[in-house]
């Protein structure tokens, strides 16, 4: 009898134990940002902004960044598509959240377009997730009444939770998540981040409220990179525009924005930053495979 007691403790805790860490993964590995107390948020500091008169030898995309950025955006995107398969990079992120700042966090990323595919593997202030895997069409609960809850990642805990399960499969456009996130894990990757940046400019643009312009070089992750800035009529959250200020980094030689930084107001400080996504240590055209996007490969 003690021994059939035991045995049920047991599975009753272990079943606890998997319900609550699975709930507080779908805020981590869809947020990927656990909060923090204070109201601003620190920016690394770029290299100065040289403002340039016309160059001689500018080759076509550098004119026409210069001359009509949004334009550029666009060229940009479509040289993407068409010249890459994948990359790798360290993602920086930081996000304003409904509680407050995030923790910046520091993210390796895989990501492949087809089938699309990412993997994140955190560096620095994890919360609970440690890795996160998503493969578009892979995952799914068939059983989900909610449309969003259907499509799934898989999601692998801090060490100290894995003794309890290693892994869990968590809805990646759930109720929760679309409290505690900006952004989702299929939201990731150059092109869904240029398409997101042109569609509100070409938004803005039709009501005749984009102003968006070449501002100068600067260096970032230690490679030359141009600056554009774009104004909107931020109206707040959950407004037309998602801010006031955006400040684009575009990188020379991959032609993709490998940083960017929203404020609030035209006063860039920390105070009114609302998000930075930084991506550091780029390498294109990798060669990624399947065995790069197979929970085995990390356990999970």
């Amino acid at each position: 009898m003690k021994q059939a007691v035991s045995n049920l403790m047991k599975r009753i805790n272990r079943n606890r134990a998997r319900f609550f860490l699975g709930f507080g993964l779908i805020a981590i590995f869809c947020s990927q940002f656990p909060l923090s107390a204070g109201p601003n948020a620190s920016i690394d500091r770029q290299a100065p902004i040289i403002r340039e008169t016309e160059m001689a030898n500018a080759d076509s995309f550098e004119a026409l960044i210069r001359h009509d950025p949004l334009k550029a955006l666009i060229e940009a995107r479509t040289q993407h598509l068409r010249a890459v398969i994948d990359y790798e990079c360290v993602m920086v992120k930081q996000e304003l959240l409904p509680d407050g700042m995030s923790k910046e966090q520091e993210i390796k990323v895989k990501f492949r377009h087809a089938p699309y595919s990412v993997y994140m593997e955190w560096q620095r202030n994890p919360g609970l997730a440690a890795r996160v895997l998503y493969v578009k069409g892979r995952w799914n609960d068939a059983t989900a009444t909610d449309p969003a809850e259907r499509e799934l990642a898989i999601a692998q805990p801090g060490a100290i939770a894995r003794i309890f399960v290693k892994s869990v499969k968590e809805p990646i456009h759930g109720c929760r998540a679309r409290r505690v996130s900006r952004r989702f894990i299929d939201d990731f990757g150059f092109q869904k981040t240029l398409d997101r940046l042109i569609g509100v400019s070409e938004l803005a643009r039709s009501n005749g409220e984009l102003t968006i312009d070449f501002i100068g070089e600067t260096q970032f992750d230690g490679r030359p990179v141009w600056v554009v800035r774009r104004i909107l009529p931020f109206k707040g959250e959950g407004g037309v525009y998602p801010d006031r200020i955006a400040e684009i980094l575009v990188d020379k030689e991959f032609r993709v924005p490998v940083a960017i930084y929203c404020y609030s107001n035209e006063d860039r400080q920390p105070r009114n930053l609302i998000a930075k996504y930084e991506y550091r240590s780029v390498r294109m055209q990798v060669g990624l495979t399947d065995q790069d996007f197979e929970p085995l490969t990390y356990g999970m």
